[in-house]
């Protein structure tokens, strides 16, 4: 499998991505964002994997759930959505300060379709949470560097309108589904 049928959503955090991919529902076989359950998993039994504790450790785990992520919706076939892609990885990486070489290395191997789907930081929808705790200017740095480094590694980004929560949805559904490889 080429990763044609894998597609990518990403984005700074608070940029609406999660919100918009619950309001899909079942419609688009989907994986979540591995970020926000690697925290909520460490933070659960006090783990160091995360990025106040170690951010080495959090990288890492980060990359394995990506690379689990990517090969079970190989595994399953058909069309699939990601809340963030392996290429997700070499970003945190460089924004830690961690060596984003084992990232890097995987984002060679762990292909998805090229056209990816980003959303832009927006002010206005912008909140903090257990898990989400960056100033919006650090989520602006974030996110700039999540394009360089898509663009560096071969991927073409496709802005998400800012919109209400279902127009935004209606895109990305209409993105994936006109995508989708003949059958």
């Amino acid at each position: 499998m080429d990763g044609d049928s894998l597609h990518i959503v990403t984005g700074a955090p608070g940029t609406g991505k999660t919100t918009v991919l619950e309001c899909l529902g079942g419609e688009i076989q989907r994986f979540p964002e591995p970020a926000r359950e690697i925290l909520a998993q460490q933070r659960a039994v006090g783990g160091a994997g995360t990025p106040d504790r170690d951010r080495s450790v959090f990288v890492e785990l980060l990359l394995r759930r990506s690379i689990e992520n990517h090969q079970e919706a190989t595994r399953r076939g058909g069309n699939t959505l990601f809340d963030r892609g392996v290429p997700d990885c070499v970003a945190y990486a460089v924004v830690l300060g961690v060596d984003p070489s084992p990232s890097l290395l995987a984002v060679e191997r762990y292909r998805y379709a090229r056209d990816v789907l980003v959303f832009e930081p927006w002010p206005a929808i912008y909140t903090t949470d257990d898990e989400r705790t960056m100033a919006f200017d650090d989520v602006v740095r974030f996110h700039q560097e999540i394009v360089s480094v898509f663009e560096r590694t071969g991927y073409a980004l496709v802005s998400v309108p800012r919109g209400s929560i279902e127009d935004r949805a209606a895109f990305v559904r209409g993105f994936i589904l006109d995508a989708a490889p003949d059958a």
